[in-house]
């Protein structure tokens, strides 16, 4: 996927090559012009809402060919996830579904969810495995879907987001984690799970949340996030396709914002409120300051780049002890993590 050349400085007003898919406008103001790599990307922020972007946007036949192809090769340099990757995933999948009974109470009643971007499966099979639901999962990329379906026995559909053709009001739970970053019409992917949740179901997106601090300034685009999103853009958004936000999260570094959403328990499907506006001035003012005011000297100056550093050499030592007493199958990998974080818990719970 060719990056956009960048043309303007960052602070420089200037008109759009499309309009906003939150408030319409045209007007934006350049964030960025190279991505967390050093490449080429122009990255700019809505005038009128705070919504940010890239621009202009990849085509869209080379922007689906890239995440069927090539997306998972550039960002894991795998076709298929590792063993590293699954344990990864599977410890951050059970993170998600210790959330879930706050963020989705409905994950504790029999029914049928779908997890949309699957990836390996971890998620899908350990939300199937611990709350008895029906799992669906959506993936884009060939490689890890067929490791998905063949390897951890999924219903999965390989398919970009905007081709799925699930049937509507199926779904009790719709999840969708680090997902709507990567569509380039995050708009129309909302409406699609407004349509596809059944009357009074329950969906879980989360982002990275543009306002973080918690990574160097250079670090925070790159060319695979097509939009980045703050609390305000997230909600707003939901609400524009007839969502009803309920309630909305940040990790504890801040680095990440997660939303709950509903949709309306009547058998029509939502529609957004009346008269509801879409330009926020203001949170256009806050995302400019937030952006604007972390500086690298700044950034590095605290101690926050050391951390992240420690964790990650932490992280990668205990995964490589942890990987030396796991079985080799995935599945099994997976089985034998799930019963730990279920003993743990009963422990921690007695």
């Amino acid at each position: 996927m060719k990056a956009p050349v960048p043309v303007a400085a960052p602070g420089t007003l200037q008109q759009a090559s499309d309009p906003c898919n939150l408030c319409g406008s045209g007007e934006v103001r350049v964030l960025a012009q190279r991505d967390r790599h050093g490449d080429p990307l122009q990255t700019v922020m809505c005038t009128g809402c705070g919504l940010v972007r890239c621009d202009p946007m990849p085509d869209p036949a080379a922007l689906d060919d890239y995440y069927r192809e090539r997306y998972r090769i550039d960002y894991k340099q795998q076709v298929a996830p590792s063993r590293r990757h699954i344990l990864r995933a599977g410890r951050v999948a059970l993170d998600r579904l210790a959330r879930l009974p706050r963020l989705a109470p409905i994950a504790d009643r029999a029914g049928r969810a779908l997890d949309i971007g699957a990836g390996g499966g971890e998620f899908a099979y350990l939300l199937g495995r611990t709350r008895g639901l029906a799992v669906t999962g959506i993936e884009p990329n060939e490689g890890y879907a067929s490791h998905a379906r063949r390897v951890l026995g999924l219903d999965l559909m390989v398919s970009p987001l905007h081709e799925a053709r699930p049937a509507e009001g199926a779904f009790d739970l719709v999840t969708m984690f680090h997902v709507l970053e990567h569509l380039r019409d995050p708009e129309a992917a909302l409406a699609r799970v407004a349509a596809w949740l059944a009357p009074g179901g329950i969906a879980v997106v989360e982002v990275p949340n543009v306002e973080a601090t918690c990574q160097a300034p250079g670090h925070l685009f790159h060319a695979a996030h097509l939009y980045n999103f703050n609390a305000a853009s997230l909600e707003r958004l939901a609400l524009k396709v007839g969502l009803e936000p309920v309630a909305c999260w940040h990790s504890s570094d801040f680095g990440n914002v997660s939303l709950t959403l509903r949709r309306a328990a009547g058998a029509a499907l939502p529609v957004p409120p009346p008269s509801l506006p879409m330009a926020m001035p203001s949170n256009a003012a806050r995302v400019w300051r937030v952006r604007s005011g972390h500086v690298s000297w700044r950034h590095h100056a605290t101690l926050q780049p050391l951390a992240r550093a420690l964790r990650r050499i932490g992280s990668r030592v205990g995964e490589s002890l942890t990987l030396r007493q796991l079985p080799a199958d995935p599945r099994a990998m997976l089985d034998r993590v799930c019963d730990r974080w279920i003993a743990a818990g009963s422990a921690a719970g007695g």
